[in-house]
């Protein structure tokens, strides 16, 4: 389910280069009665105090750099004839062609899975491939920027994904699959319209159209 691209750039030094996002749930769900009415009255009674400071406390901004590093680009004739078929029919041929040379990142596609109207959008450094397949979306991005934060260490992947070390996880029932490979990084999505669609159900699906990803090309530089 290629669907709703969206884009994370972060730092290509180990997995933390990996465009993979965790969200915090909500900490107000786990707190007892007693102690958020603890938390409202202190609350209340700082508010209320004349001689509280009001001085704000700011914590020492974080240092970041943005990062470019070297793609490894895979030869012209290593371009899958089959996941370009896949991806360009006769109508979208004239608008997809042009835009995957212009990709600054080797541009990935399904061998085995046609996308229905599919959506490639290509910047400066990043490209976003958005497609349907049955009721689900699939959203396939790559990028070679990435944010270098001062003092945070690189994270090792939990699953193998494509040869390498990435991560798999699941958020609000979507599907998610990142890792790095040519010097880039890359994310699949897989969100289903369904609930009870099996395909967003398990890792199973993303894993597989994770795998059969094919290089159809790009700009080479």
């Amino acid at each position: 389910m290629l669907h709703g691209a969206h884009t994370v750039v972060v730092e290509v030094r180990g997995y933390e280069d990996l465009p993979h996002v965790s969200l915090l749930r909500n900490r107000w769900q786990h707190m007892s009665r007693g102690a958020l009415a603890f938390a409202l009255a202190a609350g209340l009674a700082v508010g209320c105090n004349n001689t509280t400071s009001t001085r704000e406390e700011t914590a020492p901004p974080v240092a970041t750099a943005v990062v470019r590093p070297s793609v490894a680009w895979p030869s012209a004739s290593s371009v899958d004839a089959r996941a370009l078929s896949m991806l360009v029919d006769a109508r979208s041929e004239r608008e997809i062609k042009p835009l995957i040379a212009r990709s600054p990142v080797p541009v990935l596609a399904p061998r085995e899975l046609r996308l229905a109207s599919p959506t490639l959008v290509v910047e400066g450094e990043y490209f976003a491939l958005t497609g349907r397949a049955g009721g689900a979306t699939v959203s396939l991005q790559g990028t070679r920027a990435a944010h270098r934060y001062e003092g945070i260490e690189p994270v090792s992947g939990n699953r193998d994904v494509r040869g390498t070390r990435g991560f798999v996880s699941s958020n609000e029932g979507i599907r998610t699959a990142s890792w790095i490979e040519n010097g880039a990084a890359y994310t699949v999505d897989v969100e289903c319209a369904e609930a009870s669609d099996e395909r967003c159900r398990s890792d199973a699906f993303v894993l597989e159209v994770v795998e059969q990803l094919a290089f159809v090309g790009g700009s080479g530089r």
